[in-house]
Parts: C-alpha cells; structure tokens; sequence
C-alpha cells in the first residue's frame, strides 16, 4: 500500500526564492587552456602523419595521437583553441613535432606546440620527411575477428568492410594505417600484420555514464552505429575497452538508456529489458525482459544492491531478487502506473524519480512513500535524483530544488530556468553541475551563491548534456555528440 508523507518536520522553514539574473555565457573561457579534452568516435581515419615522436591521425571528430616510443595513447588534440571544424582531410607535421598542420572544412590551421594554439594560414608547407605515403598492399594478414582483401578492406564476420585509408611507412620500421570505422592500427614492414589500436568511442550519442571503480561506462543510442555497444574508459591509463553488440543483437537493444554496476556485473538498462555484462569478460551473459518477470521491456533506469536488482519501467519499478546459486528469480512490482526515470540508493532506502514526483521505498519495512513537498511538481517528470550529504537534490521537468533531509528545508534554484530541459544533475560538496539541452551550468551553493553557463563556444563537444559525473578534479560530461573532460578546478576559471 502506498502511503503519503510529508518531510515537513516542526518549524519547517521554507527557502525564499532569490532570483538572479540571467547568467551570461562564459565565451570569454572558450581558450581557457586544459579546460576541456573531447572525446568522441575517432573511427573514421582520413590522414595520417608522423613526427619523431607522434603519429598523429586526422579522424572526423579530431586528432588523436599516438606516442611511437612509449607504445600508448597521449590525449586527443581537442579542446584547444583557434581550430575550426573537427572533420580533418589533411595532416601534416613537422620532423620535431614542434608544428602541424591541418586542412578542415574552414581552411588552414597550423598549430604550435610551445605556444599550443591553432593559427589560420595559407598553405601546408612541404616537410622534408623520411616517411612517404603507401597504397594498400595486397598481402597485409588481418587481426584477430577479420579477414583482409587484396584491394585493402577489412571484413569482419558480421560481413561489415572496413578500408584502409592511408598508409605511412614512417622509415623506422613502422606502418601507420588508417581505418574507415576502425580507426588506427599498426603494422612492422617486415611482416605486414595488422594490429588495430583502438581509441575512443563506439558511437557519438553517450545517454548514460556510470563511474565504477575509476573506470567510466558510457552509451546510448545503438541504432545507427555502425559498430554498436557500450565503451569502456580507464581514464587515468588513457585506455578503451569496449562490449560489443553483434550486428544480429542490435533490434534488441536498439538504446541503452542507464548503466549500473554492482559486483561483477553491469546492469545496462535499453529499450528492450536489462543487458548483464560480466565486467572481466567484458561479455553480456545474460537478458532480462517481461519474461524474467520486469514490469515492462522498456527500462528507462537501473540500480542494484546486494541480490536485488530495481528496474525502473515505462509501467512502474520491478524488484527482481537473483539468487547465484539458482535460475530462480523473485519479484515485486511498484508503481505501476508511472514511469520510472530515476533511481537513488541509500542504506536503508531507495528513492525514486517517476512521472508523478519522487517516492521512497525502505528497505527494513517495505513501505513506499510518497514526497508530498509541493515544490516538487506532483504531475511532472523527475529526471535525476542526487544525495549528497544531508541534502537531496531534484531535478524536475522545469525545477532544480534541494531539500536538508534532517531538517525538511527546502530551496528552489529558478537561475537554471531558460535553459532547456534539465537532464541531469551531479553534486560534489557545494558545487551543482546541472546538465541542460543549452548546456551546463556550475553552481555554487556555499558561503558566496554563484553561477556561470558553459557551452559549445567554451570547448564543449555539445550543448545537449545528457548525464554527468564527478571524478577527482574532472566533470565528464555526456552528451548526443561525445564526452567532455571538463576542469572544474581549472584556476583560471572563476572559482
């Protein structure tokens, strides 16, 4: 039975609205240096140079570059300013790595290392280079998973073709080459054997991300990819892993709409039921739809906490308890006339954002209530719920309100108002990254109240910001067209 409440405890105290003006648009940080990385689907390789140090490989969303003598990945040359357009037709560097050089569709750009900021030129200058340029050559041998054509694609076994689009013997051994939908890889001259060296997203459209032990889980919208499932990101060691969806399994999943881990396993919430991912395998082992006995196929959110797994459906919350040592599967229903947007676990209870406002559900009782605070619209939708410290924040369909949880006080934010929907909302401490369809607002809630806007202008990959987390001194932002790493402590931000 579900019972109402109130957390409107004794000499309640209501916050007054402040209202704030509008706040301007941060354009004047959009050069701030190291603000931001963007990551994106570097797949799509169209030239390639190599300097004495890089190889660098001009994709459709930027350059990567690759350090030919530690064998790893250094960040992608993103986010740095004076460079317009992402799509790169041409590169070229020059024998030190101090310059390079690039062709976009709005022209010419050289870029210098010491200054570390793109200029728009005339021209690319010619560099007396020992590396040159190759065809494709017929008896390249194929990495594990494909089969190489003397006419130089790759065939993987879904039948997909992947072709090379530039290669370069940089003269110390190596082949650089570049994929169409594969990206970079390398081979020795003396045996022409592929070895991919993967960097970056699966696809561009990142719905949900989830931090898990250092490692950041991220995916969304598999339909139109050409090579779907979820990309896995060891930020620290600069390092991508992915979970692969075979071509076959794609009408099954088609979105992925939240990610959780608990364990060994990631619950990975689509359109079609709950994906299980085995973490060390990196393997789905198992589906979980109407069958397993979820309230509805399309699950919109997922939590889990010990044996219990919540499933947050189009027609309500389904509790399913997964015994290890059994195929047996309990379950519960809750809600089901609402749809689950959100989950937010506790110790002792879970709460839930739905399309009529937020409840609680406690773990000792089994009772659900319902959060009867009328500045959390009772009709409208609640798209994230966040618990940080003593305070619960909520973001509604057109509201972002905190309430203390000792002393039932409740404040409203209207500053977020004019932004597009609120998506998402992440906390540490007294700092609120609030996530918007125009794109991201930083607000701070301590002794001096402040706020700033960032968008596209200021190196974000898109102002449609989908979901948020906090790691160490980063906010990495989700968005329909990639992740950006975003310094927030970056001193030369406004602090």
């Amino acid at each position: 039975m579900v019972r109402s409440f109130k957390f409107i405890l004794s000499g309640l105290l209501l916050a007054g609205l402040i209202w704030l003006p509008r706040p301007v648009p941060c354009h004047a940080f959009r050069l701030i240096q190291d603000l931001v990385v963007n990551y994106s689907d570097f797949s799509y390789v169209r030239s390639i140079a190599v300097g004495f140090e890089y190889a660098y490989f001009g994709t459709t969303e930027g350059i990567v570059r690759y350090n030919i003598n530690t064998k790893k990945w250094d960040e992608p040359m993103t986010g740095i300013g004076g460079l317009e357009g992402t799509d790169i037709y041409e590169i070229q560097v020059s024998t030190d790595d101090e310059y390079l050089w690039v062709r976009t569709d709005f022209g010419i750009y050289e870029y210098s290392h010491t200054v570390d900021y793109w200029v728009q030129v005339d021209q690319i200058p010619p560099v007396n280079s020992q590396s040159r340029h190759l065809a494709p050559d017929p008896i390249f041998f194929a990495p594990i998973g494909y089969n190489y054509m003397s006419t130089g694609v790759l065939v993987d076994f879904d039948g997909r073709r992947f072709s090379l689009t530039d290669i370069v013997d940089d003269g110390w051994g190596n082949l650089w080459i570049g994929i169409w939908g594969l990206g970079a890889a390398r081979a020795d001259n003396s045996n022409y054997r592929i070895e991919l060296l993967p960097y970056g997203l699966l696809q561009q459209d990142i719905s949900s991300i989830h931090l898990d032990s250092g490692m950041l889980w991220m995916s969304g919208n598999l339909a139109d990819a050409y090579r779907p499932g979820m990309t896995v990101f060891n930020w620290r060691e600069n390092q991508f892993d992915y979970v692969n969806v075979g071509a076959s399994e794609v009408f099954i999943t088609e979105r992925i709409n939240d990610i959780y881990a608990n364990g060994w396993d990631v619950f990975v919430a689509t359109d079609h039921g709950i994906m299980v991912v085995d973490k060390r395998t990196r393997e789905i082992g198992d589906r979980l739809n109407r069958r397993s006995g979820l309230p509805d196929d399309r699950v919109l959110s997922v939590a889990a906490r010990g044996d219990t797994l919540f499933a947050g459906t189009d027609y309500g919350l389904g509790l399913l308890k997964r015994f290890p040592d059994s195929v047996e599967i309990s379950v519960q229903s809750f809600l089901p006339s609402l749809s689950i947007f959100c989950i937010e676990m506790t110790t002792d209870a879970v709460w839930i954002g739905t399309s009529r406002g937020v409840f609680r559900l406690h773990f000792g009782s089994g009772k659900l209530g319902r959060l009867t605070a009328p500045e959390v619209s009772p009709t409208g939708n609640v798209h994230d719920i966040e618990l940080s410290g003593q305070k619960m924040w909520v973001a509604t369909e057109d509201n972002l309100v905190s309430i203390d949880m000792e002393t039932a006080a409740i404040e409203q934010y209207p500053e977020v108002n004019g932004y597009g929907r609120i998506n998402a909302i992440a906390v540490a401490d007294t700092l609120i990254a609030v996530g918007t369809g125009d794109g991201l607002m930083l607000l701070y809630t301590g002794i001096k109240p402040r706020h700033y806007f960032y968008t596209a202008n200021d190196g974000l990959i898109s102002n449609q910001i989908n979901d948020l987390v906090f790691d160490g001194e980063y906010l990495w932002i989700a968005t329909d067209h990639g992740l950006t790493r975003f310094w927030y402590k970056n001193p030369r931000l406004p602090q």
